[in-house]
């Protein structure tokens, strides 16, 4: 129990109890999301918003703005109180919850203000945006497991960022996440030259040509080498630089390996855009792919003329299916013939949390099981089991980690013949592994938009990452894929499978 927390959470409790619209917070000493939406409410109140809300949003930090902050002079003790109690909630001295914003109030303020990474402000006024993150879970020093790297580009975007309009400040607590990424995104658009009104944070076509015409290399030195460095601290390689060195050019190159691009050295495209976007450049040549559709003699060698050489297909079907997207009988023959490779799939649905829990893993497990059995599958063959939606970190633990216990136990009970692997977000993927020891992870990339992937690196067991649909093809060889990177050096795809009498249907 944190006693400064305690006296937060009580002084708010007793302040706005009796207003229409509160939420009471428990006085516990945890600084709680109950605790935030109680101050924001408290905020609300005195700002003159009468339809309260646990949201700090644009109504909010208009009202704020329309206020010029939180000046030393504020004569508001309610709002100045709310101040001082968030700055208690965050560990700073601010001294009594009295309203007056006297000189340790001043001082936690200018405490919080250098741990973002902003300057002094010249008045002593707390701005909306900083007002906004202090009435947020959002560390602004070290936690443990952050990264100190990760600490420095944070502060670093705050400070230079933080007076464009989009841009808000940010955590910096050592740690990639969403926020970063967002931050990221709307740091490039402001180099590109965007106006606040056309930056918007959204890594689309615009963004993706512009940094096209930004590659930076060993020698230069810039704020694109900046931000350059920073996209590769987020994901774990490099330190924060404006200046290319041969430390920059071994981190690229240990990416670029890691992440099966081509080994220049360089921030090119290809590798800016797999730092910040997890389907990469949806455009650059794949080699895999997975289809829904049935592989005829001419999708087959129609998807090997385009350069494919994997391809994903999914077991089985429930008998009341409707999608008919299972293998058909010979149809592996003839993915063999054409020289494609084969990964199994099984997705029975997996499109929202409730589905998954373990019974439902085992017996998918099992079920998944009988279908490779059925199609020849050789023991060892990994099966990728789907998880395709955005599984949050809760839902992960909660429901997604126990469906894959489920999966392990119904594979081990069927004998042990198949391993698992997983479809899903980063996030999941890595998750999934850890605790359940997945073989080989398939991302599912092209959802850039997914909380799963935005602030979470490739998994270290990836096999294929998918980057976009697309139809190939034409005629009878017409057909549509989700293109996906592929791992050389993995062996998550089969060139052969038994009969079901015994007999390979290609040889082994």
């Amino acid at each position: 129990m944190d006693n400064k927390v305690v006296l937060a959470q009580r002084w708010v409790n007793a302040a706005y109890g009796a207003v229409p619209g509160y939420t009471r917070c428990p006085e516990d000493g945890e600084a709680g999301p109950s605790t935030w939406y109680a101050l924001i409410r408290a905020l609300q109140h005195e700002l003159g918003i009468t339809a309260l809300s646990d949201n700090f949003g644009p109504g909010t930090l208009g009202k704020l703005e329309e206020r010029g902050g939180v000046r030393p002079s504020e004569q508001n003790r309610g709002i100045v109180g709310v101040v001082q109690a968030g700055l208690l909630c965050h560990g700073y001295a601010a001294g009594e919850i009295d309203g007056t914003f006297g000189p340790r109030a001043q001082a936690a303020a200018a405490a919080l203000r250098f741990d973002a990474g902003l300057s002094p402000a010249p008045n002593g006024a707390m701005e909306p945006k900083l007002l906004k993150a202090l009435l947020s879970p959002d560390s602004h020093v070290l936690v443990p497991g952050g990264d100190r790297r990760v600490r420095a580009v944070q502060r670093w975007l705050n400070g230079t960022y933080a007076e464009r309009k989009n841009f808000l400040v940010i955590a910096c607590d050592g740690v990639p996440s969403r926020d970063v990424y967002f931050a990221l995104y709307l740091a490039v658009q402001f180099e590109l030259g965007l106006s606040d009104e056309q930056a918007t944070g959204n890594f689309g076509p615009g963004t993706r040509a512009g940094l096209k015409e930004h590659a930076v290399g060993e020698g230069d030195t810039s704020r694109w080498v900046r931000l350059y460095s920073a996209s590769l601290i987020v994901n774990g390689l490099g330190t924060f630089t404006d200046f290319f060195d041969r430390s920059l050019v071994r981190a690229t190159e240990e990416f670029q390996d890691f992440a099966a691009l081509p080994r220049t050295g360089r921030g090119d495209y290809p590798t800016w855009a797999l730092l910040l976007a997890s389907n990469g450049d949806p455009d650059q040549p794949a080699a895999a792919c997975d289809t829904a559709t049935t592989i005829t003699p001419a999708r087959a060698k129609a998807l090997h003329a385009a350069g494919y050489r994997v391809v994903g297909r999914y077991l089985d079907e429930r008998p009341n299916g409707t999608l008919d997207k299972e293998i058909k009988p010979g149809e592996l023959k003839t993915i063999f013939e054409h020289g494609l490779q084969v990964f199994p799939i099984s997705q029975y649905y997996g499109g929202d949390r409730d589905y998954f829990t373990e019974a439902q893993g085992r017996q998918d497990a099992r079920d998944a099981h009988t279908a490779a059995l059925r199609n020849g599958f050789r023991p060892g063959t990994v099966i990728f089991f789907a998880v395709d939606y955005d599984a949050t970190q809760d839902e992960v633990d909660s429901h997604v980690v126990p469906y894959f216990r489920g999966v392990v136990a119904g594979l081990d009970a069927a004998g042990g013949r198949y391993r698992h692997g997983v479809y899903g977000s980063r996030n999941v993927c890595t998750q999934v592994t850890k605790q359940t020891k997945a073989r080989w992870s398939f991302v599912a990339g092209m959802s850039i938009g997914y909380s799963g992937n935005l602030g979470f690196g490739l998994p270290e067991n990836w096999a294929f990452n998918q980057v976009r649909t697309l139809t190939t093809g034409d005629g009878d060889g017409k057909i549509e894929i989700d293109a996906n990177t592929c791992r050389p050096g993995t062996d998550a795809a089969v060139s052969s499978v038994d009969e079901t009498d015994g007999r390979p249907a290609r040889g082994a």
